[in-house]
């Protein structure tokens, strides 16, 4: 007899960290380049951190959230 239906968790904690980290990388890239752009000495490397930072945020905030919303249906 299957007992897949038994398999599955209510555990969302790992796509709330997910959110959480997600937001948290956002706001450091975005932290990162207003730097970068206010300050003369910032290089092309700093600007390029920083919208690494924002992608990477952006894309695991969606992500998680995305989990998230598809858990409670």
């Amino acid at each position: 007899m299957k007992m897949s239906h038994r398999l599955e968790s209510a555990n969302t904690a790992g796509p709330l960290w997910g959110l959480l980290f997600g937001v948290f990388m956002a706001a450091i890239g975005m932290g990162l380049w207003f730097h970068a752009a206010s300050t003369v000495e910032a290089g092309q490397q700093d600007e390029s951190l920083a919208v690494a930072a924002l992608v990477i945020g952006l894309f695991l905030a969606v992500y998680a959230g995305r989990e998230l919303l598809q858990k409670r249906r």
